[in-house]
């Protein structure tokens, strides 16, 4: 783990240009260009608002302020899109970079590294667009909550109405980031290393991450779960972990949970410890393997 951090320090140029370079080749011959990163979110937002509040009228309660659905779920498709992106490319990277490893000294390692940053950049461009539809919902615009009707009629242990809004906690954006790429990369490495070892790798990881995504509550309430008695995927699910913190934070603006956040750490950086292990321990094999 060492060995391999000391060398991605060594090559923080090279990183800065694949991770440029990435960002360039997304909308490469588009007349819009760059923009099209925010648009995206834009027009996501706009179609959950139609489907998920117009047409079914989707609630996280029965108190939900208007556009709080939509804003949940583009926040948790942010996040996820960013992760799976990262992961599925990842796992694909050693192969499609056979020419480079194969034919000169290339150092592989900054390969999942470079597709995280990228897919990072892409991801706060569209928290900035999910930020300002807090703004319009939570300032410009707000629903008003009738709290003496909300105590007169909650059931016990339904949650409560949480009030959109910004804080102080906004300044954890940077370590929940951080935290999410080290998981990313950790995960990529070990991938990207068995991809070379069985190739059907890459298909199986299609298949799991699209069971996971519907394992993590991006488009229902989490407490819909823990109600049907299926709390545990919950309890080891860390993308569940880090996408309710990440609402916390930018729809509610209160601080994420530490019971979120200590568990996603150690997660994170286990991961990343196993991965760059392994990684670094089967490198020397990987021309053979291509």
């Amino acid at each position: 783990m060492i060995a391999i951090t000391r060398s991605l320090f060594a090559q923080k140029r090279l990183l800065k240009d694949l991770v440029v370079r990435d960002l360039k080749a997304r909308y490469v011959g588009s007349s819009m260009g760059f923009f099209w990163s925010v648009v995206f979110p834009i027009l996501n937002l706009f179609v959950y608002m139609f489907v998920f509040k117009m047409v079914l009228d989707m609630r996280w309660s029965d108190w939900s302020a208007d556009g709080e659905v939509p804003l949940i779920m583009l926040v948790g498709i942010l996040i996820w899109v960013a992760f799976a992106e990262t992961i599925s490319r990842t796992t694909n990277c050693l192969v499609e970079n056979a020419n480079l490893i194969q034919k000169v000294v290339f150092p592989s390692e900054v390969l999942p590294i470079y597709l995280t940053g990228s897919s990072l950049v892409n991801m706060t461009l569209g928290i900035l667009v999910a930020m300002l539809g807090i703004v319009w919902y939570a300032y410009i615009s707000p629903t008003p909550i009738d709290w003496e009707a909300v105590h007169r009629n909650v059931e016990p242990g339904e949650p409560l109405p949480r009030v959109m809004g910004m804080g102080w906690s906004l300044l954890t954006l940077p370590l929940m980031m951080a935290l999410q790429g080290v998981f990313t990369i950790g995960l990529g490495y070990i991938l990207a290393t068995l991809n070379l070892i069985l190739r059907d790798t890459y298909h199986l990881v299609g298949v799991f991450l699209t069971v996971w995504m519907f394992a993590t509550p991006i488009f229902y309430p989490d407490v819909l779960v823990r109600q049907k008695g299926f709390g545990l995927i919950l309890d080891l699910n860390p993308m569940y972990w880090l996408i309710d913190s990440y609402r916390d934070v930018l729809v509610y603006g209160t601080w994420p949970r530490m019971e979120f956040m200590v568990p996603f750490a150690i997660v994170a950086f286990g991961t990343f410890a196993l991965g760059a292990m392994f990684f670094r321990a089967q490198k020397d094999r990987f021309p053979d393997w291509l």
